[in-house]
């Protein structure tokens, strides 16, 4: 079976969240069914936001020391559940002749098998990961479009929420969370996409648990779901 490596530590919350969904998503009746996997977690990584958004130090030394980690230990697909990281997507996948799987083209795929017919999507994500048009220019070749709450700069409930989970306020993160997915629907949103890990951390991924009329898309679960996929040639 591939050996699968896993970019995390961006952040810790997040990392663990992606590895309950992987084994969760492996269609496997005991242990060894399960896909076998290498996390390099780096917590210590330079926030890929403020890299961004505000000039920061870059995080990409850190993550191409960890894409050459994975790389040297024999990894044969690489995943990384951070989407802001996408941003530098291109750099890490020429820093490595092993396959990186893209985020967003796994969400993409998911919503193309399930709800071909919705063309505007509410992303719940950094404002690093809006600012850098991960998901607008992925999303724009299948035809969609990208609604989200960047506009309301220091009042933005997803960053607000997003920052309550790395502090591990949980319960304000969620409902930060819920509230800015029913501020999303009243933009137009059709379906809701959970455009970064830690969101997934905190919110459900039915209607029920955020309380909206739309589909919901995890990218945590999406990514996880292209690893099994991968790893078994489909």
């Amino acid at each position: 079976m591939p050996l699968l490596g896993v970019l995390g530590g961006m952040g810790p919350a997040a990392t663990a969240t992606f590895l309950a969904k992987l084994a969760d998503v492996t269609p496997a009746s005991r242990d060894q069914e399960h896909l076998p996997a290498i996390v390099y977690s780096d917590p210590a990584t330079p926030d890929r936001s403020d890299a961004i958004l505000a000039g920061g130090a870059s995080p990409l030394p850190a993550m191409v020391r960890g894409i050459e980690f994975l790389e040297r230990a024999g990894c044969d697909v690489i995943a990384i559940p951070c989407n802001t990281a996408h941003h530098w997507y291109a750099e890490l996948a020429a820093a490595t002749g092993v396959p990186i799987l893209h985020i967003v083209d796994a969400v993409s795929a998911r919503i193309d098998s399930e709800a071909r017919q919705v063309s505007t999507i509410g992303l719940l994500a950094t404002a690093g990961t809006v600012e850098a048009g991960i998901y607008q220019e992925r999303l724009a070749a299948g035809g969609r479009s990208v609604v989200d709450l960047n506009d309301l700069g220091e009042a933005n409930p997803v960053m607000a929420g997003i920052r309550a989970v790395k502090a591990g306020e949980l319960e304000e993160a969620r409902a930060l969370l819920t509230k800015a997915a029913g501020m999303l629907v009243d933009r137009g949103a059709q379906g809701l996409v959970y455009g970064c890990t830690d969101v997934s951390a905190v919110l459900g991924t039915t209607i029920s648990t955020v309380g909206v009329g739309v589909p919901v898309w995890d990218s945590s679960e999406a990514l996880a779901a292209a690893c099994v996929a991968a790893s078994s040639g489909s």
